[in-house]
């Protein structure tokens, strides 16, 4: 069996403009182009490889599903070939971006602010070199996050970690910084994108985003690699939420539309080498740290402010605590 997890996305001609994280961009009719975060030709290998066996099954199927009519059926063989034949349909669906996420809930998600704290470290289970975080250090890494209503488009064959070829985009404006060992360090990545895929229960679905970081960031023998970081975490519908009532844990209630963004989430890698022929038989992920999503800081207070824009920053101050204004 082909792994169930690849994401790359690769040069493409589409009528669009390249979006950073740093800023977002003003509503066009085309979507947005977001970068390959690799440049390796595996991921084109690897449709072509489904492609193949897509339609290998499809024509053993026309003389196989007859057979199951005759005296001697041939049951195995035609579940095998129909379960390929969904599998890989199924993943270049997505690769084309045919099928899409749960746009229900990235719906009420869109235009959400909010501060995206990564802990990179050693994690259980990581696949990280052994020298990699083995003193025990974090980075921790604060960074302002505006999840987009705009589309984004990754390419042909997209992020099959996420929905596929079409996202949103994810906004990162001034990036962060955290203090290393020469002092202050600034990380600012350079594009992002984001989706809910949908899970097999309704109302809850799985929130995926990935950052570009264009140079790699350290803090003792702990290292933010350059390149796409993924982020994966769960959110439930505000209806369902109310109707499991109150939950237990770390949980995140995004304000205005009541989505629940549960505790903390998982950073994760890819590693593309010739272990996996460069992507051609899927992706590897490696385990980087996780993540928590909160308020984003309320606004501060200026010396010259009115009692207009006192009562809006106090309003804002509650919504970030999540009260009810």
């Amino acid at each position: 069996m082909l792994p169930l997890l690849t994401t790359t996305c690769t040069a493409f001609h589409a009528p669009a403009t390249a979006v950073h994280a740093g800023s977002c961009v003003p509503p066009t009719r085309h979507a947005a182009a977001i970068c390959s975060s690799t440049g390796s030709a595996g991921p084109l290998i690897r449709s072509a490889f489904l492609s193949l066996i897509a339609g290998q099954s499809a024509f053993a199927l026309a003389t196989e599903v007859p057979s199951l009519f005759s005296s001697s059926p041939d049951i195995f063989g035609t579940l095998f070939d129909a379960g390929f034949l969904f599998y890989s349909g199924r993943l270049l669906a997505g690769q084309a971006g045919l099928v899409g996420g749960d746009e229900a809930l990235a719906e009420k998600l869109a235009g959400l602010d909010c501060t995206c704290t990564l802990s990179i470290g050693r994690e259980p289970g990581t696949w990280m070199p052994k020298e990699w975080g083995s003193s025990g250090a974090r980075l921790s890494l604060p960074l302002q996050l505006r999840f987009s209503e705009e589309t984004a488009d990754l390419g042909f064959p997209g992020e099959e970690s996420m929905t596929g070829r079409t996202a949103r985009q994810l906004c990162c404006p001034g990036g962060g910084s955290f203090v290393g060992q020469a002092g202050t360090v600034r990380v600012e990545p350079t594009g992002g994108a984001w989706s809910v895929k949908p899970t097999r229960q309704p109302g809850v679905g799985e929130l995926r985003f990935f950052l570009d970081f264009p140079t790699e960031a350290a803090r003792n023998d702990v290292t933010l690699p350059a390149g796409r970081v993924f982020f994966s975490g769960t959110c439930v519908d505000p209806e369902l939420a109310q109707a499991l009532g109150p939950t237990p844990g770390d949980v995140f209630v995004a304000p205005g539309s009541g989505v629940r963004l549960f505790g903390e989430g998982g950073v994760t890698t890819k590693r593309t080498d010739a272990r996996n022929l460069y992507g051609a038989l899927g992706e590897t992920f490696l385990i980087l740290g996780r993540f928590s999503l909160g308020p984003p800081p309320p606004p501060q207070a200026s010396e010259d402010e009115t009692p207009q824009q006192r009562a809006a920053r106090e309003r804002a101050e509650d919504e970030a605590r999540g009260r009810a204004v």
